[in-house]
């Protein structure tokens, strides 16, 4: 290195230092805006129920209305690191609305009193095109509800709820392979899964869509509150519903259990054992290994489950398919027979279609059905070329398959047709210059 190049590299390094010591700490924010307005849900028995949702404005410019009305709102997703987040709000319903996100601290709005009655926990938007911000600081991460503050037992009931989730940096635990992140301290997920629960009573919803709810009307309070459909994510299940694929990102799933509704739901988990790793945003110093969960009004927990084939239990094994249902019984649409109401089938994925999940097969990429697996490297042949078991196809398995073919060894049956022919030659040549696999079960 000659003395100009070093003097030069010298430099570089003295404006590095006085750059770093300079700057002031980083402030992480994040910022959303949201339209409260109205929306209809149609059941699965044709009822069309009138809602209220929350939409996310897209453009970021709340005097253009672009989002659409869900309900569930938008789930809000706040970036790894942002520790301060502010969500603007448009209300466009009829009456004054407001924001809250239980369990996180005060944003320091102030309640709304009316006759010495709490109307409102937070600040709120005007009817018909109020707008106000709500900046949360120092941000606790984890699964959060948020929705309505103004009187909860009927604006959260008509739809104005979503969910929350902020994770954790946590150093290489952030995001671990092939994706994930970290919801709680030292608690890492590959795959996670949202599922808020809620319920619909119809003469409610009717009474506050058509101005009849409230005192002197036809319905004063929720006294009489008689729900008659039971949704997950704003869905109410039915016959022939499509299962929900899972799966796809590793061998632990994080479910994110959330209830919106008035009554508590006991979800049971069909055929695993969970734990419970986090409640309201807390982490538990000891998870709780539990099948089912006690979640109130206003409630959520957080649980995890391996998703490694040794550990799934029959049927699930063999057929990849198991239920979440509410355990109180609410399987059933406005008393309808046949099955509904508040329950998600999943199906792991079986990417290759050979009715076998993509966690429990020795070969992902290819059907095989038999799982053959001749040297027993937890490698199926129909993906195994690799005959000296180097973990990569080349010249040196040449002779080997030369020899298989010859004396027909069960390691060279690349197809896994019961005999080595050219069949297996093709698949050898197919295979050539590239690894075995992939295989679930070789890790």
């Amino acid at each position: 290195m000659s003395y100009s190049t070093f003097r030069k590299f010298l430099g570089l390094v003295v404006a590095g230092f006085l750059t770093l010591s300079l700057a002031g700490p980083e402030v992480e924010a994040a910022e959303y805006w949201l339209r409260a307005d109205t929306t209809t849900l149609t059941m699965p028995d044709g009822a069309v129920i009138p809602m209220w949702g929350f939409a996310e404005d897209a453009d970021q410019d709340l005097a253009t209305q672009d989002g659409i009305v869900t309900v569930p709102g938008p789930a809000i997703v706040v970036p790894q690191g942002d520790t301060t987040i502010t969500i603007n709000l448009l209300n466009n319903l009829p009456v004054a609305s407001s924001l809250m996100i239980a369990g996180q601290p005060s944003d320091g709005s102030v309640p709304t009193f009316v006759a010495g009655r709490v109307m409102s926990i937070t600040d709120e938007a005007a009817a018909n095109g109020g707008i106000v911000s709500y900046t949360w600081t120092d941000l606790r991460p984890g699964t959060y509800l948020y929705s309505s503050g103004t009187d909860p037992a009927v604006q959260v009931q008509m739809g104005l709820y979503g969910s929350l989730k902020a994770d954790v940096v946590d150093g290489p635990l952030c995001s671990p392979e092939p994706g994930g992140g970290t919801c709680y301290r030292d608690i890492v997920y590959d795959e996670d899964l949202t599922l808020l629960f809620s319920e619909i009573d119809p003469k409610l919803h009717d009474a506050v869509a058509n101005d009849n709810y409230g005192p002197a009307k036809a319905m004063t309070s929720t006294i009489g509150y008689d729900p008659k459909y039971f949704l997950i994510n704003g869905a109410a299940r039915s016959a022939g519903s499509s299962p929900t694929e899972i799966g796809t990102g590793g061998d632990r799933l994080l479910i994110r259990f959330l209830n919106a509704g008035l009554r508590t739901v006991v979800p049971v988990v069909q055929g695993f054992y969970v734990n419970i790793v986090a409640e309201d945003g807390f982490p538990k110093r000891y998870p709780n290994e539990q099948y089912s969960l006690v979640l109130p009004a206003g409630k959520t927990h957080d649980a995890i489950f391996s998703m490694k084939c040794d550990d799934l239990p029959e049927p699930i094994r063999s057929q990849g398919k198991f239920a979440i249902y509410d355990r109180m019984g609410r399987l059933n649409n406005a008393g309808a027979p046949g099955e509904g109401g508040m329950m998600v089938e999943f199906s792991l994925v079986d990417l290759d279609g050979e009715s076998i999940a993509d966690i429990c097969d020795n070969c992902t990429g290819v059907a095989n059905a038999s799982q053959l697996d001749a040297d027993g490297d937890f490698f199926g042949n129909v993906c195994d070329a690799d005959l000296n078991n180097d973990l990569f196809v080349d010249f040196g398995d040449v002779a080997p398959m030369v020899r298989g073919f010859i004396w027909q060894d069960p390691n060279a049956d690349l197809n896994a047709d019961g005999t080595v022919n050219f069949g297996d030659i093709q698949v050898f040549v197919d295979s050539y210059m590239k690894p075995p696999g992939p295989s679930a079960l070789n890790q």
